[in-house]
């Protein structure tokens, strides 16, 4: 009896382990396109609309996950590797070329968005330096797939020299084992480069995602310098021991307009607040949500945030400077007010 339960459970194990190795792919391709339908389909199309709404609104987006990275990678370099896949390039040349500039222009858009999310954020970089950087990107990476195709070009025709020899090894009985994709070697170990290199870039940025917010702390402080903007404390609407307080904004440049972000830390809920500049309104009624919004700001000045409406359980916000990377996070009370006095470098 034993023996035979344990061969049935042998069995169902044979049987088992080779529907997982073949199911796990699939499930994960179908996850892959059903979550990142945007970003797989219109690839550095999507991520270009993405960067100029950074530039325009001068909020940061969320980042892109670089996982779909490595998996469009996988997937061109697995169809150059399987030889019922690779018949097709065979057939038609010109979607090697056209795949490796869509997958590498996606890493350069990629690496584009990083440097401007990194303006937009923490200022990291002047906005005229970020829009430099990601423009030497897209060039960079433009010259060097020039330079690549020029030294190892794709294409079925055969040379006058090519066909005379393959014609004299003809008559002479031997046999001729031609390709008609010149250079695949070549294009295949370009897609793999790129691979290698993607996951290196992915490392780096995973190494530089913020870390995750002490909310404890932040509750007693309601100040930080690590805080992402757009970062949501609670998911509920919920006070936490949070305080209606004033800030002083130190480190700022004299005469020279700052960027100013705010958003809801807390459950979305649509409060709404009035912006006012040296006790001028520069935005009558604001409605709160999860996504920041920027405001221009002189320095020195001082930032007033005024309640207009609750829709229960307290009017919670966040205010950034991305110059200064402080993050203050505060709540204010219907006809309420919070200052923010921005205090010029000595």
């Amino acid at each position: 009896m034993k023996n035979s339960n344990s061969n049935s459970a042998a069995g169902l194990g044979c049987l088992l382990v080779p529907l997982i190795i073949v199911l796990s792919p699939i499930l994960f391709f179908i996850y892959m396109i059903d979550t990142y339908k945007k970003e797989i389909f219109f690839g550095p199309l999507y991520i270009i609309y993405a960067s100029i709404k950074v530039l325009v609104l001068e909020v940061p987006a969320s980042n892109f996950p670089y996982g779909v990275l490595l998996f469009l990678g996988v997937i061109l370099y697995g169809s150059m590797m399987i030889p019922k896949i690779r018949s097709l390039y065979d057939e038609l040349p010109v979607l090697i070329p056209f795949l490796q500039m869509c997958f590498l222009m996606l890493i350069a858009s990629i690496i584009g968005f990083y440097i401007l999310n990194a303006w937009a954020d923490n200022q990291t970089y002047a906005k005229a330096e970020a829009v430099l950087l990601t423009v030497t990107t897209f060039v960079l990476m433009r010259l060097f797939m020039s330079y690549w195709y020029y030294s190892f070009p794709i294409s079925t025709l055969i040379t006058r020299e090519e066909e005379q020899d393959i014609q004299a090894i003809q008559v002479n009985g031997g046999s001729v084992s031609q390709s008609s994709l010149p250079h695949g070697s070549m294009h295949k170990n370009l897609v793999l480069f790129a691979l290698i290199f993607v996951f290196f870039l992915t490392m780096f940025f995973l190494a530089n995602i913020p870390p995750t917010l002490d909310t404890n702390k932040l509750m007693k402080e309601q100040i930080s310098r690590e805080a992402a903007a757009g970062a949501i404390l609670f998911y509920g609407e919920e006070k936490n021991g949070i305080q209606a307080k004033n800030f002083e904004v130190p480190g700022l440049t004299r005469s020279v307009s700052t960027r100013m972000l705010i958003w809801d830390y807390n459950l979305e809920d649509n409060d709404k607040v009035q912006i006012l500049v040296d006790g001028k309104p520069i935005h009558d009624s604001i409605v709160l949500t999860n996504t920041p919004v920027a405001f221009t700001v002189p320095v020195p000045s001082v930032i007033t945030i005024k309640g207009i409406q609750d829709q229960g359980g307290g009017l919670t916000y966040a205010v950034k400077f991305p110059q200064t990377k402080y993050t203050f996070f505060n709540i204010v009370a219907v006809n309420g007010v919070n200052t923010y006095t921005l205090m010029p470098t000595p």
